[in-house]
């Protein structure tokens, strides 16, 4: 391995020869291994680029190179190219996706404004209709601009920020790291070769490879899919939704050349994961005998122990690093396809952000969807997976409404499915809770405040923000019962629900937060149904809930009195308070690390775990799925 770190070597890339090593100071995700590193050297010439792989090896084989403060001298000596691809690793850049966004399109509003806008962050349930309202509100037409995507479930997977304004229509898409994109798809290959070990279907092993188990990031929105089999076209009951969409017309799908080279391609990545699994299995067989486990009789902690050693080992494996590398740069061509717009790259060639203005709303919205689209026929030509955030501004008015508001509305990722993943709400959500007027809760009204709207509920509570809270409950049609005779029986069928939530709220944090939150609440809770589809005239229940959601919007921003008061600090209670907090804290962890016990807390996974640390020590973010350490609770 040390004969490793010191020798760079040639690899050519798609569309120039590429320098890889092992770093001899930065560490690999795992902590243990030195950090390897593909960079392109942007030289098609063989020969040009041996010069430059000759000069990396001059680096590595002077640790008095290795250090960030000798790059100035290191510029002196050799070519920028090599120079950045050894010291960028050891001084990686902050980057702020917000702040890049914000200086192309900035947000109107906020605190102190002046200027009447309102903004307006949208939080909910995957599938409670989050975004099928903020497509309301802006008046993008359901069927034919689908902007932005809807679907079954975790089909928003990036900021969505839309400005209601005046003028042509601006766009601005930032994208997620190259390295954060190269350990997803490492990942995918991990767990489809983790698939083959546990004689998954092959099925199986395409659907791990193809999907995230985050399900943030789905590499069939840029690979494709494999083609149906016989037996898979002939099994549905169903006739095909695509057959005579109105969508079909106002989207980029592959031509039949391009579907083909995708199957290909996508050929060779499986049978790339066959033969890796195949050297997998040889070496779980050899940990396995190291350890002396008996495989057919080995306990699930067994396997883990065998599977985990596996996974390193496949982790420093060439042909692994080889197939990740094919495929991320079969990724970054996808880029190749955008024929109009402004693209800025980072100073290792990634994409940074996208940005376009346009007069013309129609190309527009075609132009955005390739990055926010999951349309099925369009998958290996959209870029939805890499996005970080996407902000567009024009005139954006709701069919339904006479005069444009002046909106902001922030969208994002929906809140977990299942009660134990929604017990803490991410970061990302709560850290807008200062920058908003106001907080639209959204929820199913057929199926109301359960774990994860009462989890937002209590973080909007415990950060102070009630004031700002209005509730949305959809699917307001969905609403029945032998019991329910009229609108109102359904309403106050609904309120029940919510009322609950606020006693549980009061419980927790003091019967002032619950009157509190009461006292902010009425006149803010709005009844929604078939927001799904264009409003006609006769939906006069949804129309007049809409008129009362913008009127309760734009009271968040109506100036308020002075108020005169001073604050009171009962210091014994607040150290006794902050000693309790923490120790909760703690012990919720130590349950989930499997460290102890607590009731109503399972243990993750260990590869969670993994991945969790992962992202806190490598990529700096605070959380991994749902499990986010730092959320507010």
């Amino acid at each position: 391995m040390a004969e490793k770190q010191k020798s760079a070597t040639l690899s050519k890339g798609r569309a120039s020869w590429c320098v890889i090593f092992r770093h001899p100071v930065c560490r690999a995700a795992d902590g243990r291994n030195h950090l390897r590193v593909r960079r392109g050297l942007g030289a098609s010439d063989k020969a040009e680029a041996q010069t430059l792989v000759e000069q990396m090896n001059e680096i590595l084989g002077d640790p008095s190179y290795w250090k960030l403060g000798e790059r100035e001298h290191a510029g002196q000596q050799f070519d920028p190219k090599i120079v950045a691809a050894f010291y960028d690793h050891m001084a990686p850049p902050d980057r702020d996706p917000w702040g890049d966004r914000e200086a192309v399109i900035p947000l109107p509003g906020g605190k102190d404004a002046t200027d009447g806008y309102a903004r307006v962050q949208l939080i909910g349930t995957t599938g409670a209709g989050k975004t099928t309202l903020l497509r309301q509100l802006i008046g993008t037409d359901p069927l034919r601009e689908r902007f932005p995507s809807i679907s079954a479930a975790k089909t928003t997977v990036c900021d969505i920020e839309v400005v209601v304004d005046e003028g042509p229509f601006r766009a601005v898409v930032s994208f997620i790291d190259r390295d954060l994109v190269r350990q997803y798809i490492a990942d995918c290959v991990s767990s489809a070769v983790i698939g083959i070990l546990d004689n998954r279907s092959e099925r199986e092993v395409v659907r791990r490879f193809l999907e995230h188990t985050e399900q943030r990031f789905r590499l069939s929105y840029l690979l494709g899919t494999p083609g149906k089999s016989v037996e898979d076209a002939n099994l549905t009951d169903e006739d095909d939704e695509y057959d005579d969409d109105p969508f079909a017309d106002e989207v980029e799908t592959p031509s039949d050349e391009e579907r083909q080279a995708l199957q290909i391609a996508l050929g060779e990545f499986l049978g790339a994961i066959a033969a890796l699994g195949r050297t997998a299995q040889v070496g779980f067989e050899r940990a396995a005998e190291t350890l002396d486990i008996e495989i057919r009789e080995a306990s699930q902690s067994d396997r883990d122990a065998v599977q985990e050693i596996v996974e390193d080992e496949l982790a420093n494996h060439e042909d692994f690093h080889a197939l990740v590398d094919k495929i991320l740069e079969d990724i970054e061509s996808r880029f190749e396809m955008l024929s109009d717009g402004e693209m800025q790259r980072g100073r290792d060639g990634w994409p940074r952000v996208w940005k376009l203005e346009s007069d013309d709303r129609r190309s527009f919205v075609r132009s955005v969807n390739r990055f926010s689209s999951n349309y099925a026929p369009s998958f290996g030509r959209l870029l939805t997976p890499l996005v970080e955030g996407i902000r567009v501004a024009g005139e954006f008015c709701p069919t339904w409404c006479t005069e444009q508001p002046k909106l902001v509305l922030l969208d994002g990722q929906g809140l977990g499915h299942k009660a134990d993943s929604a017990s803490s709400i991410s970061t990302s959500i709560t850290r807008r809770y200062q920058v908003v007027d106001a907080i639209l809760l959204v929820d199913n009204g057929a199926q109301p405040m359960q774990a994860a709207p009462c989890a937002a509920l209590e973080s909007i509570v415990a950060s102070g923000h009630e004031s700002k809270l209005i509730v949305c409950f959809t699917h307001f049609d969905e609403v029945r019962g032998d019991n329910l005779f009229d609108t109102q029986a359904r309403k106050d069928h609904v309120l029940g629900s919510f009322d609950n939530a606020v006693s549980a709220i009061g419980k927790s944090h003091g019967r002032d937060a619950a009157t509190a939150l009461q006292r902010a609440v009425p006149g803010r809770i709005v009844f929604l149904s078939g927001i799904q589809k264009k409003l006609e005239k006769k939906s006069r229940l949804t129309r007049s809930e809409l008129d009362r959601l913008l009127a309760a919007i734009a009271e968040t921003i109506a100036p308020e009195g002075a108020v005169e008061c001073v604050p009171v600090y009962d210091v014994a209670n607040l150290v006794l308070s902050i000693q309790s907090a923490t120790q909760e804290f703690h012990d919720r962890w130590r349950g989930i690390l499997s460290m102890g016990s607590r009731s109503g807390v399972a243990p993750e996974h260990w590869t969670r775990v993994k991945a969790l640390s992962r992202r806190l020590g490598v990529f700096r973010q605070d959380e991994d799925d749902t499990l986010p350490p730092g959320a507010a609770r």
